[in-house]
C-alpha cells in the first residue's frame, strides 16, 4: 500500500513540474519585457545636475 502511495507522489511530483517551471519562465520574460519598457531616458538630466 505505501508503495502504491509513494508512485502516485511521485508521479504527482513529476507531472507538477513542468507547469513550475513554465509559470516560472513566463514570470521572467513578462519581467524582463517590462523593465525593457521602462525609459530612464526622461530622468537623466535630473540626476546629472541636483540642483534644477
Amino acid at each position: 500500500m505505501s508503495e502504491a502511495v509513494g508512485i502516485v507522489m511521485g508521479s504527482f511530483v513529476l507531472a507538477m513540474a513542468p507547469v513550475f517551471v513554465a509559470a516560472h519562465y513566463y514570470r521572467e520574460q513578462r519581467h524582463r519585457k517590462r523593465l525593457g519598457q521602462l525609459d530612464h531616458r526622461h530622468y537623466w538630466p535630473r540626476w546629472n545636475n541636483p540642483l534644477r
